[in-house]
C-alpha cells in the first residue's frame, strides 16, 4: 500500500487535473461565439419584406377584391384560398428542399424575387370585367406570391438554430423577428391611412385602385431595402453543423432522446397545433377586423383600429407565455360576442389591444417552442418549420372560404355577420390552442417519466 504522502500527492494530481478541465469548459463557454448585435438585427430584417406584403394580403386584399374591384364575395375568397393552398403545399417542399441544399441565404434571395414580381402583379390591374383571363391572371400572381414567400418564410425560420447558441439566443432571435413583424404591420397601416386618408369622401371605392397600387410600391421599396440590408448584414457569417443544446438548457424538455424519427412524435404535431391556432387567430382578426368597422359604418377607424391590432408583451416561460395569451384571446372573442356599444370606440380599442397581446405572445411562443425542439434533438430546421407552419395556411385559407361562402345575401339579412366571426370563430381557435398547451405538456411529462 502506497505511503500516506503518494496517496495525498495523488490526490492533489486528481483535484488539481479536475480543476483544469472544469475551467477550460468555463472558458469555452464564456467565449463560445453567440450571435452578434449585428447579426440579429440583420436577422430581423430578413422577413421584413415578407410581413409587409403579409400585412396587406390578409388585412386589405379581401377588402381590396370586394370593394375597390367590386369581385363577388365568394370569388374573393376563393383567389385567396388559392393562395392560401398554394403556399401550404410550396412550405413543406421549399422545407426539404432547404435542408437537402444547406443553401438557405441563396432560397432567401431566389424567394424575395418571386415575392416582388406576383405582389406587383397582383396590385397593377383593374379590369373591367371579371373574365377568365382576368381571374387566371390573378390566380398566376397570387400562386407566384405565395410560393415566394413560403421559400422566404421557412429560409428565415430555418436560420434561427443555424446561427443560435442556445434557447436564449434563440429565443431573442424569435423576439425580434416578431418584433420586426409588428413593426411592419404598424408600418402598412400608418401608409394605408396616410394614402386613403386624402380621400375627398370616407367611402372607399373602385376610385381608390391607384391608391392601393402607389400602396403596394412603397411596400415593395421598403421590403427589397431590408431584404439587401439582411443580405448585408449576414455576409460574414459561418453557418455550421446543428449544435444541440444540452439536456440542462432543454429549458422546454423536448429532448425526446427516444432515436424516433420526428414525424413519428407526438410532441411536434402538438406544437405544430399550437402555432396553427395562434397564426388562425391573428389572420381572421387582420382579415375581418376592416370588414367588421365597414360593417358597424366605422370605415375610418380601419387603419386606427389595426394599429392598436399588433401588441408585444413580455414574456416569462414560453408555455406560460401562450397560456395567458390564450385566455387573453378568449377573454376577448367572449367580449366581442357579447355585443359592442354602437357609439363605443373606446371598447374596440380596448379589444384590439387584448386581440393584439394575444396574437403576438402566442406566436411568439410557439415558435420558440418550434425552435427549442429543433435545437434539442438536432434535426434540420427547414423541414422541420415547414411542417409547424403548413397546417396553418392550408386550414385559414379552408376557414376564409368556408367564412365567405356562409355570408347572407343580401348583406342586410345578416347586419352582425362579421362580429360573430370574430366572436365564435376566434373563441373556438383559442380554447383549442389552451388544449393543445395542456396535451403537449402531459406529453412532456409522460415522457419525462419514461427517462
Amino acid at each position: 500500500m502506497p505511503p500516506a504522502g503518494l496517496r495525498c500527492a495523488a490526490h492533489l494530481v486528481r483535484v488539481a487535473r479536475r480543476c483544469h478541465v472544469a475551467c477550460n469548459m468555463e472558458l469555452e463557454e464564456r467565449f463560445r461565439p453567440t450571435c452578434s448585435s449585428l447579426q440579429k438585427i440583420s436577422f430581423g430584417l430578413g422577413h421584413v419584406f415578407n410581413d409587409l406584403c403579409a400585412a396587406m394580403w390578409f388585412s386589405y386584399t379581401l377588402f381590396y377584391l370586394q370593394v375597390v374591384l367590386s369581385i363577388p364575395s365568394t370569388t374573393a375568397g376563393t383567389l385567396l384560398m388559392i393562395g392560401q393552398v398554394v403556399d401550404s403545399l410550396a412550405t413543406p417542399a421549399a422545407g426539404w428542399a432547404i435542408d437537402y441544399t444547406d443553401r438557405r441565404r441563396g432560397w432567401h434571395f431566389g424567394g424575395t424575387v418571386a415575392v416582388a414580381v406576383g405582389f406587383f402583379l397582383m396590385f397593377s390591374l383593374k379590369p373591367t370585367n371579371l373574365t377568365t383571363l382576368v381571374l387566371v391572371y390573378y390566380i398566376l400572381s397570387i400562386t407566384l406570391f405565395q410560393v415566394g414567400w413560403a421559400i422566404v418564410q421557412i429560409s428565415h425560420l430555418s436560420i434561427i438554430p443555424k446561427i443560435s447558441r442556445s434557447h436564449s439566443h434563440s429565443s431573442d432571435l424569435t423576439a425580434i423577428r416578431y418584433t420586426a413583424s409588428v413593426c411592419c404591420s404598424i408600418t402598412v397601416y400608418v401608409i394605408t391611412l396616410i394614402i386613403l386618408g386624402t380621400n375627398d369622401t370616407a367611402v372607399i371605392g373602385p376610385n381608390d385602385f391607384y391608391k392601393f397600387k402607389e400602396i403596394s410600391l412603397i411596400i415593395l421599396f421598403v421590403g427589397i431595402l431590408a431584404s439587401l440590408l439582411f443580405y448585408c448584414g449576414l455576409l460574414g457569417t459561418e453557418e455550421n453543423e446543428y449544435e444541440i443544446i444540452r439536456e440542462v438548457d432543454d429549458v422546454n424538455h423536448l429532448n425526446t432522446n427516444n432515436g424516433k424519427h420526428f414525424l413519428r412524435q407526438s410532441i411536434i404535431y402538438l406544437v405544430a397545433l399550437m402555432y396553427m391556432t395562434s397564426r388562425l387567430f391573428t389572420i381572421l382578426n387582420l382579415i375581418y377586423i376592416p370588414l367588421y368597422l365597414d360593417e358597424r359604418g366605422e370605415i375610418e377607424l380601419v387603419a386606427k383600429e389595426k394599429m392598436l391590432l399588433k401588441c408585444r408583451v413580455s414574456s416569462c416561460s414560453d408555455k406560460v407565455t401562450y397560456f395567458c395569451g390564450g385566455l387573453v384571446g378568449l377573454s376577448a372573442s367572449i367580449w366581442l360576442g357579447s355585443g359592442v356599444s354602437p357609439s363605443s370606440d373606446v371598447e374596440l380599442y380596448f379589444i384590439a389591444i387584448f386581440l393584439g397581446v394575444s396574437g403576438s405572445s402566442t406566436m411568439v411562443a410557439s415558435l420558440c417552442l418550434t425552435a427549442n425542439f429543433v435545437k434539442a434533438n438536432g434535426y434540420g430546421g427547414g423541414l422541420i418549420y415547414s411542417i409547424v407552419t403548413f397546417t396553418d395556411k392550408l386550414i385559414s385559407g379552408g376557414v376564409v372560404l368556408l367564412v365567405q361562402n356562409l355570408q347572407c345575401t343580401p348583406k342586410t339579412l345578416c347586419p352582425h355577420y362579421y362580429e360573430h366571426v370574430l366572436s365564435y370563430i376566434c373563441g373556438i381557435v383559442s380554447l383549442i390552442g389552451v388544449v393543445s398547451l395542456a396535451l403537449l405538456q402531459w406529453e412532456i411529462k409522460r415522457n419525462v417519466r419514461r427517462h
